[in-house]
């Protein structure tokens, strides 16, 4: 019983550091995807000031793709906490 005790208290250990380390991971993700977000609108700002007469056609796609890209890493959280919610072991 006792070794019963220490195998499953390990298993849980993994897994503690299993789902920490993949928190961190996401942190770090968000902030460059902040980053590259940021990087985005500046290229699109750039399309949309100097691209003359398609500026605005290219400036859409890079805000749209920034936006879109910013939304996902920043939900990205709330999915992964719905998930480990919904797992049983």
């Amino acid at each position: 019983m006792n070794m019963k005790f220490l195998t499953d208290y390990s298993m849980l250990s993994a897994i503690s550091n299993l789902q920490s380390t993949g928190a961190s991971i996401l942190t770090a993700m968000q902030l460059l995807g902040i980053i590259s977000a940021a990087i985005a609108f500046g290229i699109g700002a750039y399309h949309l000031i100097w691209g003359g007469v398609r500026g605005r056609q290219s400036s859409i796609v890079w805000f749209i793709g920034g936006a879109i890209g910013l939304v996902i890493l920043m939900g990205a959280t709330a999915i992964a906490q719905y998930i480990d919610s919904q797992v049983v072991f």
